[in-house]
């Protein structure tokens, strides 16, 4: 399956948000001009996966941290000092 968007695309879009923009709370993010909604289980699988923990775990860090998010199909990490940033298996 093709993707609309890459992991690059949504990192991109996701650095130009302002932390007080109404685009955080609304449950997914406009990313070259689709709306992609964001995947809450596949976000906390993205974070099991690259912490190294089980799912239980990486859903309280997630939802503690926000840093794994999941939306149309592609995954993105924030990283302290870097902004958001793709994961490699994009």
């Amino acid at each position: 399956m093709q993707r609309l968007v890459t992991a690059q695309d949504l990192a991109d879009a996701l650095n130009k948000l302002r932390l007080a923009d109404p685009m955080w709370e609304e449950g997914g993010f406009r990313v070259s001009g689709r709306w992609l909604e964001i995947d809450p289980e596949a976000s906390d699988a993205l974070a099991a996966r690259l912490l190294g923990c089980d799912l239980d775990e990486a859903r309280r860090r997630n939802e503690a941290e926000a840093r794994w998010l999941v939306a149309g199909g592609v995954g993105v990490v924030y990283v302290e000092g870097r902004g958001w940033r793709p994961t490699t298996n994009d």
